[in-house]
């Protein structure tokens, strides 16, 4: 079976050379203004650099770029500060993962040389690789690699996502990582996209997401044979309404599964070539799950099933084809739904070029907009609520351009007002980016606007 990356396909856009590899010293607040914030957000820091992703461990944050682990201390929740980096040749982890004093970046399968690193951060002044393993010629499945993620709660497992199966490497020994082999997830099989992009460990379950929708797994004492437990099925496999791509990451709330969907590469709908997919923030129903005590041994062992509860998507989607249903916004090829957190009930959303989206889901059924945030010039790939903050208000955001925004959000609990950032003209781009000699006079395209200038005739 051929063995794919995900990201194989997509890689070119976000190569590593666009981007900065380091961050600056200290701190200081943008000057430029942003596209749009909604009154209840303002920005009150940022720390220049490239940022994919970000995990937390006590006073410090983590981050991935494409420079390698850059160490934050937030301490000072509104104040950031740079206090260790560890520079490595690496593409691109946008997920990295902590747990207990070991941090993973791995490599996405593109390249089959590059290494999945162990990072001791006992000192997060001084990070150091532990060990080293590659999956591209040592694993089991080449295609994996994209992210790895811990499943269990002792720090010696991870799962590796990318490519169709699910790579499962030991860490009973940090300094010799082994890879154990793989398995098929529920949540790669798909009619046109068999793949997995990321796990998520509960405390009890493993939640896999990825082209066949989300699927939770129990683990069992062989690592490589893990218990299904619930899944959503075809209704949330490629293609479908909740899943044109891949289902990107999750967060289990309760009896909800809060998931984004990613969607930026299709070209089969309208105006193939630009933005085409900007994704969806949905929500889904756990209470049909499996329970561990029920008497009746059938009950115990079934699936449950995990069903739909509501979708959201910005306001660019509907512009292009008129309207139609699952339309694409034509804006750029970056401007999908992508990593998210959550705290109180409210969602902090990357949606790359569309900002940070603060989503109210307190009623999963009826997912609100209660805030926004649109950088100019800038590529949010995820937003995290600050774990050191003591107000509850303070974001931060991982921004292949900016590096790290702070934001402060207030009023955004479920009493808060619904709030539709606008469009601005600036999205669709200016008449001042197009080439001075042309033969023709040119005018913005009645639905596409300057992203698909026509003749005038003149």
């Amino acid at each position: 079976m051929k063995k794919t990356s995900v990201f194989t396909l997509v890689a070119a856009f976000a190569a590593a050379s666009l981007f900065p590899s380091t961050f600056a010293q200290g701190q200081a607040v943008p000057t430029v203004p942003a596209l749009a914030t909604s009154e209840n957000v303002e920005v009150i820091g940022n720390v220049p650099g490239a940022l994919f992703g970000l995990n937390f461990k006590g006073d410090y944050a983590y981050g991935t770029g494409s420079g390698g682990l850059t160490i934050f201390d937030i301490s000072d929740a509104a104040n950031p500060m740079v206090a260790g980096e560890l520079p490595l040749p690496h593409f691109e982890n946008e997920d990295v993962d902590v747990c207990g004093d070991l941090l993973i970046i791995a490599n996405d399968a593109i390249n089959p040389e590059a290494p999945l690193y162990v990072i001791d951060v006992s000192d997060p002044m001084l990070p150091s690789v532990a060990g080293t393993i590659n999956l591209g010629s040592e694993g089991a499945n080449v295609g994996a690699g994209h992210i790895a993620n811990f499943v269990g709660n002792d720090c010696t497992t991870l799962w590796v996502d990318g490519g169709e199966e699910v790579e499962v490497v030991s860490l009973e020994d940090p300094t010799a990582p082994v890879s154990l082999g793989s398995f098929v997830s529920e949540a790669s099989k798909s009619e046109s996209f068999t793949v997995t992009h990321d796990t998520e460990w509960d405390g009890k379950i493993a939640w896999s997401v990825g082209g066949g929708g989300a699927a939770g797994y129990k683990l069992t004492k062989n690592p490589l044979k893990p218990k299904l437990v619930a899944t959503t099925g075809s209704a949330a496999s490629n293609p479908s309404e909740l899943n044109d791509f891949i289902l990107h990451n999750s967060q289990r709330r309760g009896k909800t599964l809060l998931v984004t969907e990613e969607d930026y590469i299709d070209t089969d709908e309208a105006q193939p070539g630009s933005c085409n997919g900007q994704g969806k923030f949905e929500t889904y129903s756990l209470k049909k799950m499996p329970k561990a005590k029920a008497k009746n041994k059938k009950m115990r062992n079934r699936v449950g099933k995990v069903e739909n509860l509501d979708l959201w998507q910005t306001e660019l989607n509907g512009i292009a084809a008129g309207g139609a249903e699952d339309s694409k916004a034509p804006i750029t090829v970056n401007c999908s739904s992508h990593w998210f957190d959550e705290q109180n009930g409210v969602v902090a959303v990357g949606w790359y070029e569309q900002g940070t989206r603060f989503l109210d889901v307190t009623n999963p059924k009826d997912i609100r907009q209660v805030g926004y945030y649109l950088p100019l010039n800038g590529s949010t790939w995820a937003s995290y609520w600050s774990p050191t903050d003591e107000t509850g208000t303070i974001v931060y955001t991982a921004d292949a351009y900016r590096g790290l925004d702070v934001l402060r959000i207030t009023d955004a609990g479920s009493d808060a007002s619904t709030k539709v950032a606008p469009i601005p003209d600036s999205w669709f781009g200016s008449p001042l980016d197009l080439p001075v000699a042309t033969p023709l006079g040119l005018k913005p395209h009645p639905i596409y606007g300057w992203a698909c200038p026509i003749g005038t005739g003149l």
